[in-house]
């Protein structure tokens, strides 16, 4: 192999500055790509990451005034229940506060605030342990510090060092005289408890769902200074940490139901309850996935075609090779030799790139919950990368190499029917010039690549129309609660006290609410696990659940499942599934599949829906604390709300679906994704067509020796510009709406959503035009530098 070395020795000297660049081209691509795949790996695991590092509870036990008022529970006695190994209590205190510009905060729905204090006497949190952003964590020895999760503090108003004034209502006042605790009332007139003002020390990261809303940890001595059991709180949980984590949560969930009996008590699996965290975080990780793929086929379709075209250029003088001995496999173990010259700083450059650019990464809610931030080599996910790309670019060099020895010298073919009917059009020769030079091929080694610049167009604009429908579907998704559950404008489901028979008489008798309906929404368990449920009673007009499969449950013995918990059960309409609530048991016949919203229990497509009735027939001692009201058509929205707000005293609790609402914290992530495709569509037509015009030289050397002017040849590097955008369009835009409507289909089932589409046709009509436009404004340098071609050097190299 002396004369390959002896060979590649010399190219490497005349050669080297170009194949430096293609693997600076080619690592700077990849390091990207892989960069961004990095970024998905470590949001997708960062939740998990924080959760051990958190020393997250496992399960959580709730009595209390939020569940039925029995504070009767012994907390003591399930902490020394054989599964349990530590445990942690806190109180989730009753509060009238007001952000910053006065608007009064409530501890459930959009915006929620929940104040929560330790009552064990511990100094520090040992379970669920916060995860410092800035500032530092409160004195446990100080009663007026605090610490802040991101979320409480941007619903309060405030940063580390900013003051909340509280109004804590007494044990008294929220057991006894409920009517005189309001949570609009302005905590320094209100009565009934401390008045407190307390300085925000520190912001933590927020782990918390949507439906529990932002979270502040008062220290042990703000508990004991106030008044300790004194004070009145929503609930009393009792964190706990069991042995074999969620191996033993089925085994605790029924020794604590079987200490409670007949008391009403909250449970909460801590692995069910974070699923929206992660399913949120999820949705950001599949994004930034999808984002790399389409990256990453981008540059291998540009890298790609600049190592072809190096690959013909070095293969220029493999006749005068050939003639002084060199075998076949000579030559291709040289052009190995160039791919690898090319191949190693490219894959070393991906590796140290995509390491470089780890600080930045993970995004959105990922970011603010990774236990590890700053730099991390991902060795699985780089050197996977690197190991592509070095790969990609040997395999593309090499076969670019085998391809160019392969090929026999350039033949011309006789023009096809449609250039001769073209011919005979009788059209002004620089717009049939044009129309040939965009759909005629000519010859193989130097060939016009035609049917790959089409192929590139159509692409392109289905690229496009597919990221506008998908970005369009979401956006309808978004401003449609039909489409993922909340058949209603307002919510009242914060698990209070019982709704008063005069509130629900005064919500009947309002002429500007159509349809009313009373329930409970909670936990309960269909098929042996738990999931949320929706059990609700009209009581003025009808508010049936949204239904894909069957109908609405009506009577006691009836059900309708969430079409996530239908699939999970293996079951369909008519099918009877095992029930439990409490110490109730039955069996129930599913009538329908459809949308249930998501719970604090089920993410958005989990759950079920029943009637109260069938509800309190399982399980006797419920009672209504949830509403759901629609307003009437016609009445004005935004006072018909502030009435309701003010009758229930508190917001509507009904909450859009992290899933839904943003990807991970990164609410416009769907909307830079199609704007990445509709960049990355938009120069995978401009190289298409550079490509294509560059390689027109010799035809335009003949045109311009058969007379043509600079004018004309400027017409027709325009007309096969457009032509090659109207074929991409004619084809594109069809197969983007159906890609599009096909994708989100799949997308919004995956949710749990209903599947409804739109094409957005004022975006969609627009692409028509841009694509034009951008073919021609494209083609204007090449076009230029066309009329400009000196024939007799552009046909002497030929």
């Amino acid at each position: 192999m002396t004369a390959v070395w002896i060979r590649f020795r010399a190219e490497l000297r005349s050669r080297g500055r170009a194949w430096l660049a293609l693997a600076l081209l080619a690592g700077l691509a990849g390091g990207l790509v892989v960069a961004v795949a990095t970024a998905s790996h470590r949001a997708a695991t960062a939740y998990h990451r924080y959760l051990v590092a958190s020393n997250s509870a496992d399960a959580y036990v709730d009595p209390g005034f939020a569940f039925g008022g029995d504070e009767s529970l012994d907390l003591g006695r399930i902490a020394r229940l054989p599964e349990v190994a530590d445990t942690q209590r806190t109180a989730l205190l009753a509060v009238i506060s007001r952000d910053r510009s006065g608007r009064p905060l409530y501890p459930v729905g959009p915006g929620a605030v929940q104040f929560f204090v330790p009552t064990d006497g511990r100094r520090r949190d040992t379970i669920d342990s916060p995860k410092l952003l800035r500032g530092r964590l409160p004195d446990p020895r100080r009663a007026g510090e605090a610490l802040a999760d991101s979320r409480g503090a941007t619903a309060l108003g405030v940063d580390v060092g900013g003051t909340v004034t509280l109004r804590v209502a007494s044990h008294d006042t929220l057991w006894h005289h409920t009517a005189a605790f309001r949570l609009t009332a302005d905590p320094r007139t209100a009565t009934g408890g401390p008045l407190v003002t307390i300085r925000v020390v520190g912001v933590a990261a927020s782990a918390r769902s949507r439906v529990d809303g932002g979270l502040v940890r008062l220290t042990p001595a703000f508990y004991r200074v106030h008044g300790g059991p004194a004070l009145g709180a929503f609930l009393l949980q009792l964190e706990t940490r069991l042995n074999h984590h969620r191996a033993d949560v089925r085994p605790f969930e029924a020794d604590v139901r079987r200490i409670a009996g007949k008391r009403m008590y909250g449970f909460f699996e801590a692995g069910e309850g974070r699923l929206e965290v992660q399913r949120s975080v999820t949705l950001l990780a599949r994004a930034l996935r999808i984002l790399a793929a389409v990256g990453g086929l981008a540059a291998l379709l540009l890298v790609g075609q600049a190592l072809v075209r190096q690959a013909a250029l070095d293969a220029r003088g493999q006749g005068t090779l050939r003639a002084l001995g060199m075998t076949r496999r000579q030559l291709l173990a040289l052009a190995a030799a160039r791919a690898g010259a090319i191949a190693l700083p490219a894959a070393a450059l991906t590796a140290g790139l995509a390491f470089a650019l780890s600080p930045l990464t993970p995004f959105g809610w990922a970011r603010e919950l990774e236990p590890d931030p700053g730099f991390a080599f991902d060795a699985p996910v780089i050197g996977a990368g690197a190991a592509v790309v070095l790969g990609t670019v040997l395999l593309v060099g090499l076969a670019g190499g085998a391809w160019v020895m392969g090929e026999p010298s350039r033949r011309s073919r006789a023009p096809g029917p449609a250039v001769s009917a073209l011919a005979r059009a009788g059209l002004p020769p620089a717009i049939g010039a044009g129309l040939r030079m965009a759909l005629f091929r000519r010859g193989r080694v130097s060939s016009v690549p035609v049917r790959t610049t089409l192929a590139a167009a159509i692409l392109a604009v289905g690229v496009a129309v597919t990221a506008l429908t998908f970005a369009a579907s979401l956006q309808h998704l978004l401003h449609t609660p039909r489409l993922y559950g909340q058949t209603w404008d307002f919510e009242i489901a914060g698990g209070g006290p019982p709704l008063e028979p005069a509130f629900v008489r005064r919500l009947v008798r309002d002429r500007a609410l159509r349809d009313v309906a009373t329930g409970l929404v909670g936990p309960v368990v269909v098929g042996g696990r738990t999931t949320g449920a929706y059990a609700m009673d009209d009581v003025k007009g009808a508010l049936p659940p949204e239904v894909l499969q069957g109908r609405a449950p009506r009577a006691p013995d009836e059900i309708m499942l969430g079409a996530k918990t239908a699939s999970r059960l293996h079951v369909d309409v008519g099918a009877r599934v095992a029930f439990r609530s409490g110490n109730g048991r039955a069996r129930l016949r599913v009538v329908g599949v459809g949308v249930v919203p998501a719970t604090k229990w089920g993410k958005l497509g989990e759950g079920v829906a029943l009637p109260f009735r069938a509800l309190e027939r399982i399980q006797p001692e419920v009672q209504a604390n949830a509403a759901e009201i629609r307003l009437a058509p016609g009445a004005g929205r935004s006072a018909g709300l502030a009435r309701l707000r003010a009758l229930a005293d508190g917001p509507s609790t009904a909450v859009v679906p992290s899933d839904v609402a943003n990807f991970g914290g990164v609410a416009g992530m769907p909307f830079f994704i199609a704007a990445v495709f509709v960049a990355a569509a938009a120069a995978a037509l401009a190289h298409a067509l550079i490509t294509s015009i560059r390689h027109r030289r010799r035809d335009v050397a003949v045109l311009k020796t058969l007379g043509f002017t600079s004018t004309q040849v400027l017409v027709t590097i325009g007309w096969q510009a457009t032509t090659i955008a109207a074929v991409g369009l004619l084809a594109g835009i069809p197969l983007g709406v159906g890609v599009g409507r096909f994708t989100w289909a799949l997308f919004a089932q995956d949710l749990g959503a209903v599947p409804e589409a739109i094409t957005p046709i004022g975006p969609t009509a627009l692409v028509v035009p841009a694509a034009v436009l951008l073919a021609n404004l494209v083609a204007v340098l090449p076009a230029r530098a066309a009329a400009a071609t000196q024939p007799a050097v552009v046909l002497r190299a030929e």
